[in-house]
């Protein structure tokens, strides 16, 4: 059977075979070139001292045709082995996630959690064990805020949602765009690499974490104006003085004028480069600092203008890279690379001279300002676009390496409800099991029941994790899922927090108080409630969770509700039939508990704290 998993291991021989042929054979040109190059410096020195010169001369220049020849070859033969280990590394972390082995990638944007969001915390979202950590291959600090972005903020708009379903669907079929997308960046950038082991990842996490504050200097300085280097009486001035000066010289060497002169004309070009020397340094740096980060964004906007897609999400994104200029985006970030290569001749032993005589640092300067004035306004965007698209094909790889999940439905109204058969929990790889769901308007509440460890948790989990994946425009684990846009709540993990003296209950109401103000606004509220009110005695959690069912219920809020209370169950009929009970049950066989993660209607028959209690070692009498 063809599967993700039968393509990237096919993949992965493939490249691991390039790898090992392409570093043979430039390790064996390596060596060419240094025979030839001694070989040349041997025999040269020999006909040199039999003072055959025209002979030495021609062997010469036949060794340096060699030699360039080989070295043509060798740097050719570099760029296949790097792209080859590049996709190697590529594909290999891409089949370690198809064989569900994710959970040890070591990105796993722990620093995106927020336990104040309204479900992000509850619905593994970040962290160990996250969607982010399984489906993230962005490589640059853009890419990554970006997909942070997605996550953390979904779309409210059923068309939106439909545009970026269809961009991410046409991005899981453009397998090998995505993955030299990913190669261009690790080539580019040899301090980048995927979070597949924990050595690598470490040293990815620092240096996407060290370019935080880069891209907000790289924005800021690019939108500053400096009107003395873009006036014409300063470009006049640093070319026709230099000349004036180069000219007096050479009369001063035959005597028509006097050397002073010259001499006079270089003291003031010398005092003249002193003029806002710290500023002029402070811009040369900041070139420098990121002329690899201006490489790497340069490759992909190429790779990205180059590419044709029929989404208009994507098609739009396109729009956004075009400026004022005729040239495209990535053509104008290699002019500004072009530029920091000549701003790096400063760095030659005979800069102070050439740069006295030529005022060469005021003429950096002023090319940086006219590449300000063309390009600088929409360097933050071109950025955005490719930190979208990064994160646009990491949200394709879960549409690619799950050809049996659906794009769901989605609609504006709430008349459809949330429909959905066979819905499992996308992050469960292995021993995932499926339930079919069914909440309308008329019976917008299920109250799940159940014993412990029966998987009341994950299913709340599941749909809610579900309704976010539709709203990023993800695909769903389901054979067909179908959801009006609701804005997702959750509390379902509440802990302690002794920097800030919150109790786990404290923090339990401080969420729920969230959802009633969303309700109160008149939100269209999704919510999930786990065990409500655990943090206090029975009688008051009974009464609390009763209350507040009742209150969401008049609000005409949807949601799921998982309890051990079993009295609740009264709910359903209290309510008229619009609160209905599910529950989950376990079963035992030769004295060992079971559970088939199914979902039954009505309330749960069974309890197993007593059991497993015992288990335990606890001693019941």
């Amino acid at each position: 059977m063809f599967t993700p998993e039968n393509k990237y291991q096919r993949r992965v021989n493939a490249y691991g075979k390039k790898l090992e042929i392409y570093s043979r054979k430039s390790g064996s040109i390596g060596n060419y070139k240094l025979l030839l190059f001694f070989t040349g410096i041997a025999a040269t020195a020999v006909l040199y001292i039999m003072k055959l010169h025209i002979f030495m001369s021609a062997l010469l220049v036949l060794f340096i045709a060699g030699f360039i020849y080989l070295s043509i070859v060798h740097n050719k033969l570099i760029r296949i082995k790097n792209y080859s280990q590049a996709m190697f590394q590529i594909n290999n972390m891409c089949l370690k996630r198809a064989k569900g082995l994710w959970t040890a990638f070591t990105d796993t944007g722990e620093e995106f959690e927020n336990h104040d969001h309204r479900y992000t915390y509850d619905l593994d979202l970040f962290g160990k064990g996250s969607l982010f950590q399984m489906i993230n291959m962005t490589t640059t600090f853009s890419g990554r805020q970006s997909l942070a972005e997605i996550i953390l903020k979904p779309l409210d708009n059923a068309e939106a949602i439909v545009q970026r379903q269809q961009a991410v669907k046409e991005l899981a079929g453009k397998l090998t765009f995505r993955h030299r997308m990913y190669s261009n960046v690790l080539m580019s950038n040899k301090n980048i690499t995927l979070p597949d082991s924990e050595e690598k990842g470490k040293k990815r996490a620092k240096t996407l974490l060290d370019t935080i504050n880069k891209l907000d200097d790289v924005f800021l300085w690019a939108k500053q104006k400096n009107s003395t280097y873009s006036a014409l009486w300063f470009k006049t001035l640093i070319i026709v003085l230099p000349l004036i000066t180069a000219l007096t010289l050479v009369l001063s060497v035959f005597k028509i004028v006097p050397f002073y002169l010259p001499a006079a004309g270089y003291v003031i070009q010398f005092i003249m480069l002193g003029y806002r020397i710290n500023f002029r340094n402070k811009s040369f740096e900041l070139v420098e600092k990121y002329s690899n980060t201006l490489k790497v964004f340069s490759s992909l906007l190429k790779q990205f203008e180059a590419e044709r897609f029929q989404s208009k999400y994507i098609m739009d994104l396109k729009q956004v890279l075009k400026g004022n200029s005729d040239k495209t985006a990535w053509k104008q970030i290699e002019k500004l690379s072009k530029i920091w290569e000549l701003i790096a001749n400063r760095y030659n032993f005979l800069h102070t001279v050439v740069n006295t005589m030529t005022l060469w640092d005021f003429h950096c300067m002023v090319a940086l300002e006219k590449w300000k004035n063309t390009s600088g306004i929409f360097v933050e965007k071109w950025f955005g676009v490719i930190g979208e698209v990064e994160a646009l094909c990491s949200m394709a790889v879960l549409c690619h390496d799950n050809p049996d999940f659906i794009l769901p439905q989605v609609a504006e109204s709430l008349n459809g409800g949330i429909v959905a058969e066979e819905l499992g929990h996308p992050l469960l790889t292995k021993g995932r099991k499926c339930n079919d769901i069914s909440i309308t308007a008329g019976q917008p509440i299920l109250l799940i029941t159940g014993s412990n460890m029966s998987g009341k948790s994950t299913f709340l989990r599941t749909v809610g994790l579900s309704l976010v994946l539709t709203y990023m425009g993800l695909p769903v684990c389901a054979k067909s899922f179908s959801c009006p846009v609701m804005k997702v709540y959750a509390c379902m993990r509440t802990s302690d927090n002794l920097g800030q003296s919150v109790s786990s209950f404290y923090a339990e109401l401080l969420r729920v108080k969230m959802i009633v103000e969303a309700v109160d606004n008149e939100e269209k509220v999704f919510f999930l409630l786990d065990e409500i009110f655990k943090g206090t005695n029975s009688a008051d959690r009974h009464t609390g969770a009763k209350m507040l069912i009742t209150q969401l219920d008049k609000k005409r809020a949807w949601g799921l509700v998982s309890t051990h209370d079993l009295e609740l169950a009264d709910m359903e009929k209290e309510s008229g039939g619009r609160i209905r009970n599910y529950h989950f049950k376990e079963y035992y066989r030769d004295n060992k508990i079971y559970f088939d993660y199914q979902l039954r209607k009505g309330v749960s028959d069974t309890r197993n704290a007593i059991y497993l209690m015992k288990m335990a070692g606890v001693n019941i009498d």
